[in-house]
């Protein structure tokens, strides 16, 4: 008998909302459930969330300190001088940093990257940073995704090099604002930018096109700019997805036409990328954050980021290959130490029952890699339900990683726990910290305190949530049309899962795969509707599934797929339990 991996729970969604989007936009009942179960409030904001309009894009020049970094950056190029582009060694920093530096190339100039080593130099704006400045005599640095908490190095940049500074970057600030000539920073406390949501590599752009204008004398751009800025849109699509920035406003337009950008863009390092991770046509957000993602994460994880630079500036596919070769060797790496620290982890906690009754998990440990922390701190909050931290010690002092569930935001838990740190920040979901070995279990206990004064550890418990009831019928071809609408999917705009009551498998289910790992069968419930189900890995299930007469409770993922420009509707199976 089939039972539920874990409880479910039904997303509460409001009655008043679906009952205007349905009149309004003339949207089935199911369609208008999962806007506003997304957050669309009316109609006005449905057409603006469906239509994904590049016209919809905010001015760059929004973004406190914008025209004074365009104005300054479209010197530099003009003038030829040394610019310096210093990103971070995570996908969004090594696509913004790449991004720039093709903007600079199209000017007819070129840029030099650099992005510091995790191990070595550490995260952000550092000594190593000024010795990069010094080193390279650069006019001009810009920072992409990292700067805003600069620990004074910006200023000191500035007057002892001479070399301009423009900060660009979309983490939470931290205490003193750096002093440069500019800071772009839609969290900046002064800055009035409608959308907050833009990752590093979305503050890049804007601050590509605002340079743009100023180049082209106007806001209209050139063809040349122009073109550059809509194909660019393939690496913000990268780096946005595998920084897990919220999929809503702006972000929903620049990854939906960066997709499209991503499909068939001539980047040799790109066109290595898709051929190494198999995607051929329609590429959507999960492709980068499952396929794509982890193998440039691999490169600042284990090795350098700047093997992520040389395959996304490579001019020749040959040369692109290559470098791909060693970011795949050092992503097998990545999985093998993911691999050991996770199952330790988890079973530490599996075997002790006081971490039961505990709303956050804190683990730290000597020699354990610092690149892959991150992703244990994910696989933690996945697995268990709670707001995680796993910290790496080296000589005395830990480097950690922060993961967080929705009900906790990991900014203002970090914040809580400043006064026990070296440094530390980031953003609701995702942080990271610095912190001295003796101050572990002190900080262990205070994240504990801010975690639970929040929310009571009994909700901290992982559950499956759906977002409503549907009868296969229902799931016809203008549901599946306007589901492709609401794409691309991810952080804030998660693919719907919905529960079908009753499914019955029209013939018997068939495996298939390599090692026959998966199963697919046709279902239908009492409606009579009759749709095709997929279930990735489920193997174990197959005896249950087959049993004649029985009828299953299902949570399902539907999908609209695409093969050869046509529609392809599936079910994907979440999980289920026989009834």
């Amino acid at each position: 008998m089939l039972t539920a991996a874990r409880p479910w729970q039904c997303r509460p969604a409001p009655a008043d909302i679906i009952s205007e989007l349905e009149h309004e936009l003339r949207l089935g009942p199911l369609t208008a459930r999962l806007l506003a179960l997304r957050g669309v409030q009316g109609s006005e904001q449905a057409q603006a969330f469906l239509g994904k309009r590049m016209k919809d894009l905010h001015a760059p020049e929004l973004m406190h300190g914008m025209a004074v970094a365009a104005a300054r950056f479209a010197d530099a190029i003009a003038k030829r001088e040394r610019i310096l582009i210093h990103g971070d060694y995570d996908v969004d920093g090594s696509t913004s940093v790449a991004l720039l530096c093709h903007f600079v190339r199209v000017c007819s100039h070129q840029a030099i990257a650099w992005i510091p080593h995790r191990r070595i130099d550490g995260y952000g704006l550092s000594e190593a940073s000024l010795q990069a400045v010094v080193e390279h005599r650069a006019d001009l640095m810009i920072t992409v995704d990292c700067g805003i908490a600069d620990h004074g190095i910006a200023r000191r940049i500035e007057q002892e090099t001479g070399c301009t500074v423009l900060i660009t970057d979309h983490h939470l600030p931290q205490g003193e604002l750096p002093a440069c000539t500019a800071v772009c920073n839609p969290n900046h406390p002064q800055c009035t930018y409608p959308d907050k949501h833009l990752a590093g590599v979305g503050v890049a752009w804007k601050l590509a096109w605002a340079t743009a204008k100023v180049l082209s004398g106007g806001d209209k751009v050139t063809d040349r700019l122009r073109a550059f800025l809509l194909d660019s849109l393939s690496l913000v699509a990268i780096g946005t997805v595998a920084d897990c920035a919220s999929l809503v406003g702006e972000n929903r337009i620049l990854v939906h036409h960066g997709l499209l950008a991503l499909e068939r863009s001539a980047n040799p390092g790109l066109s290595a990328l898709r051929e190494q991770t198999r995607l051929e046509g329609a590429i959507c957000a999960a492709d980068v954050g499952w396929k794509m993602g982890p193998l440039l994460n691999a490169s600042g994880r284990v090795g350098s980021a700047m093997a992520n630079i040389r395959l996304l500036t490579a001019d020749t596919e040959q040369e692109a290959r290559e470098v791909l070769g060693t970011i795949v060797t050092e992503n097998e790496e990545r999985k093998r130490l993911t691999q050991m620290l996770t199952a330790d982890l988890m079973a530490e906690v599996e075997h002790n029952p006081a971490y039961a009754s505990r709303a956050s998990l804190v683990f730290a440990g000597e020699g354990w890699h610092a690149g892959v922390v991150g992703i244990v701190a994910s696989r933690l909050v996945e697995a268990f339900g709670k707001p995680s931290a796993v910290i790496a010690i080296q000589d005395g002092a830990g480097k950690g990683s922060l993961r967080s569930v929705p009900l906790i935001h990991l900014g203002e838990a970090v914040d809580a726990c400043r006064h026990l740190l070296i440094k530390g920040g980031g953003h609701a979901m995702a942080a990271g910290i610095s912190i001295r070995h003796d101050q572990v279990q002190a900080f262990s206990e205070a994240f504990e305190r801010h975690v639970s004064g929040r929310v009571p550890s009994s909700h901290l418990v992982p559950r499956t949530e759906y977002d409503g009831e549907v009868s296969i019928s229902a799931l016809d071809a203008d549901f599946f049309t306007h589901l492709e609408w609401m794409a691309p999917f991810g952080i804030a705009n998660p693919e719907p899962v919905l529960q079908v009551r009753g499914a019955l498998f029209v013939s018997r289910p068939k495996l298939f795969g390599k090692d026959g790992d998966h199963m697919r069968a046709a279902i239908s419930d009492a409606g009579g509707g009759m749709r095709e189900m997929l279930a990735w890995r489920a193997k174990e299930h197959f005896t249950d599934f087959c049993a004649g007469g029985s009828r299953f409770d299902l949570l399902v993922r539907p999908q609209a797929g695409r093969w050869r420009g046509g529609l392809q509707p599936r079910l994907v199976f979440v999980d289920g339990k026989t009834v």
